[in-house]
């Protein structure tokens, strides 16, 4: 049979090519890793137990990571929300700066809450592994460059005051950041009655307002 009769071959019992299948292994490792990290934490999260959970062995989590320290790594960057982010502040802002921020504060909002569970444990956690603390730093690190880049950009614009955009991206951050954070370890609404967009609108008013530029 020639190499071609092989490829129909392949094709008919819908074999994946190679960089697809190892593609597809390794999303299937890092659903897996995002789920038992935050059921069990980092420390209980044994590689065996990852790699069961993903369908593989440990040979093939280590092919693809390395270590467990690297597949959290992925995770945390995989799902940070940065992405989202990044695409929002590069192509999709109006220019008024309100609007702008509302919903960026949503985006950022949206992302701490789909990922509550998993910061109780990594909270707790973060302490006992000095590693952890430098994995969990990279992201918020990012995403303030990323708000800190926009701001920059409103400050030029006259938009806004020429205070620290850095200074300026780690507080709007740490507004929901610190949100998220009371819900998890006192979860007692902030508000009670007040929706969730509202509490969002709420803080970027009370950001805005400290900020933007008045002739």
């Amino acid at each position: 049979m020639s190499a071609k009769d092989h490829g129909v071959a392949g094709e008919i019992k819908g074999e994946l090519p190679a960089g697809v299948a190892a593609d597809a292994t390794r999303e299937r490792i890092l659903r897996a890793a995002a789920d038992l990290f935050a059921e069990r934490g980092y420390l209980r999260a044994t590689t065996r137990a990852l790699a069961a959970a993903a369908g593989v062995n440990e040979v093939t989590l280590f092919r693809h990571f390395g270590n467990k320290l690297n597949l959290l790594a992925a995770v945390v960057h995989e799902w940070s929300g940065l992405p989202d982010l990044a695409a929002l502040l590069e192509g999709r802002l109006t220019g008024d700066y309100r609007h702008d921020m509302l919903r960026v504060g949503h985006v950022l909002h949206a992302m701490f809450a789909g990922r509550r569970s998993a910061m109780r444990l990594v909270l707790c956690e973060a302490a006992q592994v000095p590693e952890l603390q430098r994995v969990l730093g990279q992201t918020p690190l990012q995403l303030r460059q990323v708000l800190a880049g926009y701001l920059r950009q409103q400050i030029a614009a006259g938009r806004v005051r020429p205070l620290d955009p850095e200074v300026m991206a780690q507080a709007f951050f740490g507004l929901f950041f610190a949100y998220n954070v009371s819900e998890v370890l006192v979860p007692a609404r902030l508000a009670p009655g007040m929706s969730v967009d509202a509490v969002v609108e709420q803080f970027v008013d009370l950001f805005v307002s400290g900020t933007i530029h008045r002739p």
